[in-house]
This record gives C-alpha cells, structure tokens and sequence, in this order.
C-alpha cells in the first residue's frame, strides 16, 4: 500500500470555481484508475432525495388527517380538511418570516452601504 500514489490528491479538478469534488472509483487490479468528477447535475440529483422525503411525509400526513374541521379568518369561514388547514398556516407562517427577515436584510444592506461611503450615483437606494 505504501507504494501507490494517491491520484486523488494529484488530480486537478475540472472547475474549482463550482465545487467540483474528485470521487474515488472501484477498479479491478492492472486497470488505471480515473477520478470522476461532481457535477451540477449530479449533486441535484442527490439534493432531490430529501424532497422527496418531506414530499411522502406529507402526502401520509394529509391523506392520515381527512376530517373537515371549521376554520374562520376575520369574516371569512368555511370547512377545511385538518391537514389542508394546518399546512395553509406553515406555509402563512413561513411567508411572513421571509417577509420579515428580507425587510431586516434590506436594512442591513442600506448600513452597510452607507458605512462603506459609497457615492451616490453608483449605488441602488431603497427607501
């Protein structure tokens, strides 16, 4: 074993810039060995994974929670599945955390800019 080199370690990658990643690969005895390369593609395949994951979860959470339960909202009411109601107000709930937490990026965006002194005309304002 100490007389292989490890071609890993001496492989360029193909575009650092983007996070391609040297991956080992299995080869028989007396073959050369390759490295093969992450790519885009690759990597979305593997983060589709996870979304499939929480997509199953809630199709079992929705088709366990079918009972129609009254749900009112300042004069409007109506009968909603239990689970049709509990995701509107996750997905409710997670809208107005992104709203809230771009208005503070956009605050912290105008400090930075005015800290850093730049000149008027070259820099977008929001007001």
């Amino acid at each position: 074993m100490g007389d292989q080199s490890n071609d890993e370690e001496d492989a360029p990658l193909a575009n650092p810039e983007q996070g391609d990643v040297p991956v080992e690969v299995e080869v028989e005895p007396g073959a050369t060995s390759e490295v093969i390369l992450s790519t885009r593609t690759s990597r979305a395949w593997i983060g589709l994974l996870p979304v499939l994951v929480v997509l199953v979860v809630i199709l079992v959470f929705v088709f366990q929670n079918p009972k129609n339960v009254k749900v009112s909202l300042f004069t409007l009411s109506g009968t909603l599945p239990l689970s049709v109601a509990l995701l509107g107000a996750v997905i409710l709930g997670a809208l107005m955390a992104l709203a809230l937490g771009s208005v503070r990026i956009f605050q912290l965006r105008r400090q930075v800019h005015r800290k850093t002194g730049r000149s008027e005309g070259n820099s977008r304002r929001f007001r």
